[in-house]
Order: structure tokens, then sequence, then C-alpha cells
């Protein structure tokens, strides 16, 4: 068996053991159900494409790299793609949020209830 073919068979035990980890995770609730569809997707992408392997050698000698760096950089984009889809998640729970405080406030106010009130009400 050739080296090559011996890396595909790797990326894909990893991908497919990752693909197990993320179906635990969301079982036990962790991860939603849309990250858990793009892990899943990210799994998938990763056994479907590990006989794509054979590829990475001419490419990477094309692009004057070596296979290993050429996967790395690869592996680099790929997550900082996912880092900036995070960083746009996070973001706009944190709008929804501030909105969320702001109505809070204003119902407070509208319906006459102040921290005093309920302070001095526990007392």
């Amino acid at each position: 068996m050739t080296d090559r073919a011996v890396f595909a068979i790797e990326v894909a035990l990893v991908a497919f053991a990752f693909a197990i980890h993320v179906v635990r995770l969301s079982k036990k609730r962790l991860l939603s159900f849309k990250y858990t569809i793009g892990w899943m997707s990210v799994c998938l992408f990763g056994i479907f494409a590990s006989p794509l392997v054979f590829l990475v050698t001419p490419l990477a000698k094309t692009l004057r790299l070596t296979p290993t760096a050429l996967l790395v950089a690869m592996s680099t984009i790929a997550v900082a793609v996912i880092l900036i889809q995070l960083s746009v998640s996070i973001s706009g729970n944190q709008r929804k949020m501030e909105t969320l405080v702001r109505e809070n406030s204003l119902l407070r106010e509208s319906l006459g209830i102040s921290m005093k009130d309920k302070k001095s009400e526990e007392a």
C-alpha cells in the first residue's frame, strides 16, 4: 500500500471519528441542530474527499509547496471561515440580547416596577 493510500484512509478515519464525536455532542444537546448539520457536512466532506488526496501532490507541486503545507493552508482557511461564521452568530445573539434588555427595561418602566420596590418587598 502506498503512502498516499494510507494517508487517504487516515483522513477518512479521522473524519469518521470526528463525525461520531459531533453526534455525541448533539445527543447531549451541547450543539444546536444548525451547528450539528454544519459539522456533519464538514465530516462528510472529509470522508468523501479522502480519495482526492491523490490530487494534492500534483496540485502542491504546481503551487511549489509540499503536500503537507498545502493541506495546512487549506485547513487554516477552513478554520478561519468557521471562526468568522461563529463571530457572526455571536454578534447576532448579542444584538438580540441587547434588544431584549431594552424591551425588558421599557416594560418595567411602563408597569412602574423599580428595583427598589422589588427589594423592599423581599425584605
